[in-house]
C-alpha cells in the first residue's frame, strides 16, 4: 500500500490461504476496498472478484447513507438548525476519489453546544435512541445513536442492511481528558462552507480545517490505543495525491495556530512512514521543527499501533506524556490508561428492539459480551509486561543511568528469575519426595528464622567487603546451597540447608537499596528503585510461565527418566540461572556502603502498636502463603497450570498496587487498610470452601490481588509515624517482626495441615486477618507526618 515506486510484477507472493488471512486483515482495517483500487491488476482474480462484490455492496451502503443524510438534514433545518458534516462522505474529494469508494461508517454532525441537545430531540423523533446507554469516557459527542432495525451483526463489513449511527458533536477536541489542546478550533465553525457531491449539499468545513480535523481524529485515536490504519492510509492518499496544491496548504500555514501543525505534524509523519507518501514542502518543514521528545517517539514507536492489532502494547503513553506539560496531567493520564476501567458497553444485539429479544438472543449477548470482557482482561493483562518494558527505554536515556546500572539490572534480573523459578517448583519437588505439609512448615520457617537472622552479618560483611564482593559471595553461596537442597533427601539436613540458604539470602535484601543508592543520584533514585522493584513482578510473570513449563519440558525432551529427576534438573537450572548473574555483577562498580547512623533506636508507642498489628497479620497470611503451590498441587492441578496461576497472581499483584492509591484516598489510610484486610480474610474463606481447581484459583487471585493492595498503605502509615532519621531503623525493626512471625506460622500451620487439612488452617489464618484488620482498624489513627516530610 506505500505511495512510492512499486515492484509489481512478483510483488504478491501468497497462496490462497494467505490471500484470506491478508482480506480478513483488511477488512478489519478498512483498507480493502483501497487494495483493490490500488493493486488490482496484482491481484488473483479470485480476490478481484471478491472485492468488486464488495464495492458493489458498499455502493449500496453510499446511496443509503445519502438518503439517511437528507433526512436527517431536512428535519433539523426545518427547526432552524445549523450543522456541518464531519469525516465520512465530507473527505470526498481530499482523502478519496470517489464517496464509494471509501468505507460507510457514523453519520458524523457538528453542531453548536447549545443546539446540540435539541438535535438529539429531534433525532429521538426520527427513530433514533442511545446505543448501549451513554459512553464511558468523556468524548466530543453525544451518545452515539442508531435506529433499532433488529439488523444483527453476521460477519460482513459491507452489509448494506447494517444500520448508521449517528453522532452529535458539539466539540472539535476534548482538552480536559487529552490534557493539552490546540488554539483555533473556535474559527473552524466560522469558516465553513457549503459543498455539493453526487447530487448532495451539505455544509462542511473549510478544506484547510477538514485536514487538520482528520489529523485530531486520528491523533485521539492514537492516544487512547486504537488507531485503525485507513485513518492513516486516507491522510496519506490526501498528502500524496495534494502535494502540489499550493493554496490548499498555504492557507493550512496561515490559517492555522503553530499549536495546532504541531499535533497535525506528528500525524503527518506517521502517514509518510507507514505508506512512503510524497510530502508538501511546508508540511516537511513543519514536522522537521517537531519537540525533540516527539520525534524521538517516532523514531522509536512509529510502527506500534499497527504492531498492537497482534501483540498489545501501550506505547502511545509515552507520546501523550510528551504532549503533556504539567506532572499533575501526567500522571492523571497515566493512571486513566492504566488502570482498569468501567466495564463495556453492549456488543451484541444492540440494534435489536428490547421486545425482539428472544431467550437465545440474550444467552447469546451475555455469553459474547463474558468473552469480550475477558478477552479486554488478557489484552491489558499481556500488554503489562511490554509496557513496562516499553517505560525503561523510553525513560532509561533520559535519566542519566550509567553502564554500571544497567549492568545490576541484569544480575538482578537473572537472579530473580533463577529464584522464582526455584521457590515455584520446590516445594513440589518435597511433595515428590513424600514429604508432607508439616515438613514444608519446618523447611520455610527455618529459611525465614535464616533470613532475620542473616540481617546483622550481612550489614557487617557489606560494611567490611563493599557491596560487589559481598554480593558475589552471597550468589555463589546461594546457588550452591540451592542445588543442595536440591539432591539431599535427608529431613534434618534440608531444614539445615533451609536455614542456611535464608541466611546468606538475607545479602541480597540487605545490600540491594545501597547498591541502587550507590548507582544513581539524588534525581533518578526513585526512578532507579522504581525500575528494579516493578521489573521483579514482570520476572514473576513469565517466571511463572517457565517455571511451570520447565519440568514436562525436560521430559519430552527426554532429559529426565522421571517425574521427580524432571523437578530435580529444574532447580538445578534454576541455580545456575543465579550464577548467571555473576557475570554481570563482577563488571558492576559498587564499593563499602555508607556508614549509617549508630545511635539506638527507640521505637514511638504508635510503632509498636503498629507493629504489633503487623506480627498478627504476618502470622495470618504466613500460615498460607509458603504453601500455596503445594495446596493447588493437593487438588492434582498439573504443575503447568500451577505455574500459570501464579504468573496471574503476579498481574493481579501489580493492578493491585496500581490500585492501591485511589482506594486509600477514597477510604482513608487505617480504615482502607483494614477493608483491604478484611478482603484478604473473606478470599481465603473463599479457599476453604473452593471444591475445583478454577474456583480456587479465582479465590486465590483475589486473596494475593486483596493481600498485596495493603502493603502501599502499610509502608505509607510506617514512614509517616517515624522521624525522618528514624525512618530506616524502623523498616529493619519491621522486616524483624514480619519475617519473625512468618517463621512461627509456617512452622505451626504445616503442623496443622498434615494434622487437620487444609480448610481448617485456611479457616484460622482467615480469622487472624480479620482480628489483624481490627487490630488496625481501633489501635491505630492516620499519621500526621511532618509537614516538611510531607512536601
Amino acid at each position: 500500500m506505500r505511495f512510492s515506486p512499486w515492484e509489481s510484477a512478483h510483488a504478491f507472493g501468497f497462496s490462497e490461504s494467505d490471500w484470506k488471512k491478508a482480506l480478513a486483515f483488511c477488512d478489519r482495517a478498512h483498507l480493502t476496498l483501497a487494495v483493490g483500487l490500488r493493486r488490482r491488476d496484482q491481484l488473483p482474480e479470485w480476490v478481484r472478484d471478491r472485492i468488486d462484490h464488495n464495492l458493489a455492496r458498499n455502493a449500496q451502503c453510499w446511496s443509503k447513507t445519502k438518503a439517511i443524510y437528507e433526512q436527517v438534514a431536512s428535519a433539523f433545518q426545518a427547526e432552524g438548525l445549523d450543522f456541518v458534516v464531519l469525516k465520512g462522505f465530507s473527505h470526498c474529494p481530499y482523502f478519496v476519489s470517489e464517496p464509494g469508494y471509501r468505507p460507510q461508517g457514523d453519520l458524523d454532525l457538528l453542531l453548536p453546544r447549545e443546539q446540540a441537545f435539541k438535535a438529539r430531540d429531534i433525532a429521538l423523533q426520527l427513530g433514533y435512541e442511545p446505543l448501549g446507554g451513554y459512553d464511558r469516557f468523556p468524548i466530543d459527542h453525544l451518545p452515539t445513536m442508531i435506529r433499532k432495525t433488529g439488523w444483527e451483526w453476521r460477519g460482513d463489513y459491507f452489509d448494506p442492511d447494517s444500520p448508521t449511527p449517528l453522532e452529535l458533536h458539539f466539540r472539535l477536541w476534548d482538552e480536559r481528558t487529552e490534557g493539552f489542546g490546540p488554539k483555533g478550533l473556535e474559527r473552524f465553525w466560522e469558516r465553513r462552507e457549503t459543498r455539493e457531491l453526487d447530487g448532495l449539499c451539505f455544509a462542511a468545513l473549510h478544506p484547510a480545517d477538514a485536514v487538520a480535523y482528520a489529523a485530531l481524529h486520528l491523533l485521539r485515536h492514537l492516544l487512547r490505543g486504537d488507531l485503525g490504519p485507513y485513518h492513516l492510509y486516507e491522510l496519506a492518499w490526501l498528502l500524496e495525491h495534494r502535494v502540489d496544491d499550493t493554496g490548499l496548504w498555504s492557507a493550512w500555514r496561515e490559517l492555522h495556530d503553530d499549536s495546532l501543525r504541531r499535533l497535525e505534524g506528528i500525524c503527518f509523519d506517521l502517514a509518510r512512514r507507514w505508506f512512503d507518501c510524497r510530502m508538501p514542502a511546508v508540511v516537511a518543514d513543519e514536522i522537521s521543527r517537531l519537540p525533540p521528545e516527539v520525534a524521538r517517539w517516532l523514531e522509536m514507536h512509529s510502527t506500534s499501533p499497527l504492531a498492537g492489532m497482534f501483540r498489545p502494547n501501550k506505547d502511545e503513553l509515552w507520546l501523550h506524556w510528551s504532549l503533556l506539560e504539567s506532572r499533575p496531567e501526567r500522571f492523571r493520564m497515566l493512571r486513566r490508561r492504566l488502570l482498569p476501567g468501567p466495564p463495556p458497553g453492549p456488543i451484541d444485539a444492540v440494534n435489536v428492539p428490547e421486545e425482539q429479544l428472544t431467550w437465545r438472543i440474550r444467552l447469546r449477548r451475555r455469553w459474547r459480551y463474558a468473552a469480550y470482557a475477558a478477552s479486554r482482561v488478557m489484552h491489558h493483562a499481556r500488554a503489562l509486561p511490554t509496557t513496562a518494558w516499553s517505560a525503561l527505554r523510553w525513560f532509561a536515556p533520559g535519566a542519566g543511568f550509567g553502564a554500571q546500572y544497567w549492568r545490576f539490572y541484569l544480575a538482578a534480573g537473572f537472579f530473580d528469575f533463577g529464584l522464582f523459578i526455584y521457590f515455584l517448583l520446590y516445594n513440589l519437588y518435597l511433595l515428590q519426595l513424600g514429604f508432607r505439609e508439616n515438613f514444608l512448615g519446618l523447611v520455610s520457617s527455618a529459611m525465614t528464622a535464616g533470613g532475620v537472622a542473616g540481617c546483622i552479618p550481612s550489614a557487617i560483611a557489606i560494611r567490611r567487603f563493599g557491596i560487589r564482593t559481598t554480593l558475589l559471595f552471597g550468589f555463589v553461596l546461594i546457588a550452591i546451597l540451592s542445588a543442595f537442597r536440591a539432591s539431599v533427601t535427608f529431613a534434618p539436613a534440608l531444614i539445615g540447608l533451609a536455614f542456611a540458604g535464608g541466611l546468606v539470602a538475607s545479602v541480597w535484601a540487605v545490600a540491594i537499596s545501597p547498591a541502587i543508592a550507590q548507582l544513581t543520584n539524588e534525581r533518578n533514585r526513585p526512578l532507579g528503585f522504581s525500575i528494579i522493584f516493578s521489573s521483579g513482578i514482570a520476572i514473576g510473570i513469565f517466571g511463572g510461565l517457565a517455571g511451570g513449563r520447565l519440568p514436562g519440558l525436560l521430559s519430552r525432551l527426554h532429559f529426565a527418566s522421571s517425574s521427580l529427576q524432571a523437578y530435580r534438573e529444574s532447580l538445578l537450572l534454576a541455580c545456575a540461572m543465579v550464577v548467571l548473574a555473576l557475570w554481570p555483577l563482577s563488571r558492576t562498580g559498587l564499593g563499602v556502603a555508607a556508614p549509617d547512623d549508630r545511635r539506638r533506636y527507640r521505637p514511638s508507642p504508635r510503632i509498636i502498636r503498629f507493629l504489633i498489628a503487623m506480627a498478627i497479620w504476618n502470622l495470618g497470611t504466613g500460615a498460607f502463603n509458603p504453601f500455596a503451590n503445594a495446596f493447588f498441587a493437593r487438588m492434582r492441578l498439573p504443575v503447568e497450570q500451577i505455574g500459570v496461576l501464579f504468573s496471574s497472581a503476579q498481574m493481579a499483584q501489580a493492578g493491585a498496587i496500581l490500585l492501591a492509591p485511589m482506594a486509600l484516598r477514597r477510604l482513608g489510610l487505617t480504615r482502607g487498610i483494614s477493608a483491604m484486610q478484611l478482603a484478604t480474610a473473606a478470599a481465603l474463606i473463599g479457599l476453604t470452601g473452593a471444591r475445583g481447581a478454577a474456583w480456587a484459583g479465582v479465590a486465590y487471585a483475589a486473596y494475593m490481588t486483596s493481600q498485596y493492595m495493603s502493603e502501599p498503605g502499610m509502608y505509607t502509615y510506617l514512614m509517616g509515624s517515624a522521624p525522618a532519621g528514624d525512618r530506616s531503623a524502623a523498616s529493619a525493626l519491621n522486616f524483624l517482626v514480619t519475617f519473625s512471625a512468618q517463621a512461627i506460622a509456617a512452622a505451626a500451620a504445616g503442623a496443622f495441615v498434615t494434622r487437620f487439612g487444609y480448610p481448617a488452617v485456611l479457616l484460622s489464618a482467615a480469622l487472624i486477618c480479620a482480628a489483624a484488620a481490627l487490630l488496625f482498624r481501633l489501635l491505630l489513627g492516620d499519621p500526621k507526618p511532618d509537614p516538611a516530610a510531607a512536601r
